[in-house]
């Protein structure tokens, strides 16, 4: 796999050759996916295939990535709900944790900043 180039030179891609930096993405995605034991291989074309569509149909570079980063949270949110669940963990009982965490995210975005109590979450204890 080619080296991940420096920020600056990234950056200077973006700005004067976005095509050649498009190309390296596509490049390094592609050999890590070859990278990754054959098992795998057919899951990882399958998730790039749905990153790189939600990236066409985004309006913009931002929207595609807040896009791709709620894909990621659903995915966790799913891993989270299975461990619980073989751990004999009610499922839906810490959900609401990255629901507080996203509705605080929007608050912090569109309000003036507020010291607010904090609830105090029990885990268990393996």
């Amino acid at each position: 796999m080619p080296a991940l180039p420096e920020f600056d030179e990234l950056l200077r891609l973006a700005e004067k050759n976005p095509e050649r930096l498009e190309a390296l993405r596509a490049e390094m995605c592609e050999q890590l996916i070859l990278d990754a034991p054959s098992e795998y291989r057919r899951r990882l074309r399958g998730l790039q295939f749905q990153i790189d569509m939600e990236r066409q149909k985004a309006s913009t570079p931002m929207a595609a990535c807040i896009k791709i980063s709620e894909m990621m949270h659903e995915s966790f949110g799913r891993l989270r709900d299975a461990l619980n669940e073989a751990q004999g963990i009610q499922a839906g009982t810490l959900s609401t944790v990255s629901d507080d965490i996203d509705k605080n995210r929007i608050k912090r975005a569109t309000q003036e900043p507020e010291i607010q109590p904090a609830d105090i979450l029990q885990f268990p204890v393996s």
